[in-house]
């Protein structure tokens, strides 16, 4: 399955927002990318959709009280997140009896104000919803995301309560802060056990998890070396093998992320089928489904936040990610209609998708001419003390302009100066 459309009314800092997410051809997969300053709504917009993608009941363990999800203000006391969902034929099974055409139908979650609890309601006339995205007896319907604190050790027991439920697990980094991807490493070390003990089924799904990992995923020539009972390790290219526990927060956390969507892929599908090998023979996830992640750029060094957009895309080429960042170079793996901007705080603009030109400018621009577009809106790239440099320089070289002769203070003054006045093309 796949997102339509976002449709978000009076939730948190959001009055009315309403996104398409239809590619110009029609299509969904690919790389969508929501832009914002910090606490313009970049995190609750995720989490707004995972609540309608999983439905109110696995949405109240995952967040247990929904106080001030109603955006303070608004008349109705009433907020309403509906997505517009996309099924895919022959991947998204509806449970129970009857037909039910293969054409988009909403997800629709309510929030009320109620005294001093906040109540959840679905809309689901049709029962649409209810026999395929969340039913819990529906095959398919694949959807998993993934909050900014991706740690693989370590979680609190509430937390630790939400990673072993089947669908909770899948989104509980995003609500829990104190969560972990503990689970994947577990999955990992009995993977290896049972490939040990011949087991046929755990060794493919083992072979699949290390042939995608190994295929150009880490920056400096750093590669997957190989899965035991010890968990995960990486060798360098010098030979010299780094375990899981040792790794970099970077490291750590890109693995975890990569090994725990290809774990709940496999869950949700199998292991036949899941793959294919393209022209080349490089190995292809070929199912589609939803991956929503938090900062993703969180802990990534900006040669690994260059690549890892088209890396996810070129072995996930039927996912539909949807992700938040503050880097530009994140951006430049967006597709078309894939760029959207949440403004600032306060202010008086709406949501909205970057116009084609902005898109064309973000993707082919260098970092810096990015942060200047929409997607980003800073007024400056240089630093506030170059910014007043420069202005200080003007100043000396206008009074000489106007025939004023400079003090040696002066002139000084503006042979410091000068190096912020050059350009980097005349560097």
């Amino acid at each position: 399955m796949y997102v339509n459309k976002i449709e978000l009314k009076n939730i948190r800092g959001f009055e009315d927002l309403k996104f398409n997410l239809a590619r110009p051809d029609g299509s969904y997969a690919g790389w969508t990318v929501f832009t914002g300053d910090n606490g313009s709504g970049k995190s609750s917009l995720l989490k707004a959709i995972a609540v309608a993608l999983t439905g109110k009941d696995t949405a109240r363990a995952l967040q247990p009280s929904f106080h001030r999800w109603i955006r303070e203000g608004a008349t109705e006391q009433e907020g309403r997140i509906e997505l517009t969902i996309a099924p895919e034929k022959g991947a998204d099974v509806f449970s129970g009896g009857g037909k039910t055409a293969y054409k988009n139908f909403p997800a629709t979650i309510i929030l009320k104000n109620a005294g001093k609890e906040t109540t959840t309601e679905v809309i689901d006339s049709q029962k649409t919803a209810r026999r395929g995205l969340w039913s819990t007896d529906a095959h398919g319907w694949f959807s998993c995301g993934y909050g900014p604190f991706r740690r693989v050790f370590g979680a609190s027991p509430e937390a630790t309560r939400l990673m072993v439920g089947a669908t909770t697990e899948r989104f509980v980094t995003m609500f829990q802060e104190a969560a972990s991807l503990f689970e994947v490493d577990q999955w990992l070390r009995n993977l290896s056990h049972k490939k040990l003990e011949g087991k046929t089924t755990e060794s493919a799904h083992l072979d699949l998890l290390l042939e995608i990992l190994r295929d150009d995923l880490m920056p400096n020539q750093i590669t997957v070396d190989r899965v035991d009972s010890d968990g995960l390790w990486l060798k360098d290219r010098h030979g010299l093998q780094l375990a899981w526990s040792d790794m970099s927060d970077g490291y750590r956390a890109a693995l975890a992320l990569l090994a725990d969507i290809l774990r709940h892929l496999i869950s949700a599908y199998g292991v036949e089928g899941l793959a294919e090998k393209d022209a080349d023979g490089k190995l292809k996830i070929v199912k589609g489904g939803v991956v929503m992640i938090d900062e993703i750029d969180a802990h990534l060094h900006p040669e690994w936040q260059r690549e890892i957009g088209f890396w996810l895309k070129q072995h996930f080429p039927n996912i539909q990610f949807l992700v938040t960042t503050h880097s530009p170079i994140i951006c430049q793996a967006a597709d078309e209609n894939g760029l959207f901007v949440l403004p600032e705080p306060g202010g008086d603009d709406k949501p909205r998708a970057l116009t084609p030109e902005e898109y064309n400018t973000v993707i082919s621009s260098r970092p810096d001419t990015i942060l200047l577009t929409a997607a980003f809106g800073l007024q400056n790239t240089r630093s506030p003390r170059a910014v007043q440099g420069r202005a200080e320089y003007s100043k000396l070289m206008a009074k000489e302009r106007a025939g004023a002769k400079l003090s040696k203070e002066e002139q000084a003054k503006a042979k410091q100066l000068q190096l912020f006045a050059t350009t980097e093309e005349e560097l």
